[in-house]
């Protein structure tokens, strides 16, 4: 009985379409848009009768393979990231985005890889987290996001002017850096040209790290949906929980940046698609509002390598096209 509470066969098959759309959009991402006459008959023939003279093979496994992997992993962090910060502030426009997270991980980031500023010595990974922490706090801060009694407005005009000035600090980064403008630029739209296996074995520990904190979050946050009070009366240690949850959306942003740059808007628009799919339940919403992120980002990808071959159009341009009117019409529904 619980568990048909918990996880409906109706959700369930939400779940499994979620997941098909994300394997189609995998399996083209392997072998679409190529200087090669790649085909999907080489994916398979990858897994089944690996060649290891086979040049289409060897391009799947070396260059297509590993950025199709980080491309999920990183839509499934931000979507999870996203649905967290919208559970704990209960606020529909959350997102990493637009609280400054992912604009405070860029621009510490950024500022590390010039060699005449580099803080400290720490790693990329580290110095995005500090970033992160740094850019999310200041916007809760300002805007009250902790506080019992939230306004919405208050906390979108601490991140869209948190936003403005972390942006202004990267900008400046830009101007110094001068040799290195391009590649951080690119970096700095969210891009995953260039990502190979050392990428994806810079992404996966951690990623895990805060997905398994995030799990254990959802029964915690189907109870503060009801309010802190109630949730706090039903036994819920509310202040364990919100560090629990800024811990893995720290976590997962962090990472996710650190390898691909700023990608816009994922966080807020998977858990949107997560919850007309599954409903409010926070044990069908995670791994769904992951999936949808997961997908999102995997066909983003695809789509910019399609836009003007050979060259390619960063990935984060794509979600941002997608996420800027989405955003626009959250707000209209919200005035409504």
């Amino acid at each position: 009985m619980t568990l048909s509470f918990l996880f409906p066969p109706k959700k369930l098959m939400s779940v499994f379409i979620l997941i098909t759309v994300l394997l189609m959009g995998f399996v083209c991402s392997l072998y679409g848009q190529s200087e090669f006459s790649l085909r999907v008959n080489d994916v398979w023939n990858l897994f089944v009768s690996y060649d290891e003279s086979n040049i289409n093979q060897q391009i799947i496994l070396s260059l297509r393979l590993p950025r199709s992997l980080t491309a999920a992993v990183i839509g499934f962090n931000l979507g999870i990231a996203g649905l967290l910060m919208q559970g704990l502030t209960r606020n529909p426009l959350a997102s990493p985005t637009l609280f400054a997270i992912s604009s405070g991980a860029a621009c510490l980031t950024a500022l590390n890889s010039l060699t005449v500023a580099s803080i400290g010595g720490l790693s990329n990974e580290a110095v995005a987290f500090v970033g992160a922490l740094t850019g999310g706090g200041l916007v809760f801060l300002l805007g009250g996001g902790l506080s019992s009694n939230q306004n919405a407005l208050r906390l979108i005009l601490a991140g869209i002017a948190i936003n403005g000035l972390l942006t202004s600090l990267t900008r400046a980064v830009l101007i110094i850096a001068d040799d290195m403008a391009y590649s951080l630029l690119h970096w700095l739209s969210g891009s995953l040209s260039g990502i190979d296996w050392s990428s994806w074995s810079q992404l996966w520990p951690l990623s895990l790290l805060g997905l398994f904190i995030a799990t254990s979050t959802c029964r915690g946050l189907n109870l503060n949906a009801l309010g802190e009070q109630t949730a706090a009366s039903l036994g819920v240690n509310v202040t364990w929980l919100r560090i629990r949850i800024c811990l893995a959306v720290l976590i997962l942003t962090s990472i996710s940046v650190t390898v691909a740059g700023p990608i816009a808007f994922v966080g807020l628009i998977a858990p949107h698609l997560a919850r007309a799919w599954c409903g409010s339940n926070h044990f069908m919403l995670l791994p769904a509002a992951g999936l949808s992120g997961a997908a999102l980002v995997c066909w983003a990808d695809l789509v910019s390598r399609n836009i003007i071959p050979p060259a390619e159009t960063p990935v984060g341009i794509i979600t941002a096209l997608i996420g800027t009117p989405f955003f626009i019409y959250l707000i209209l529904k919200g005035k409504r």
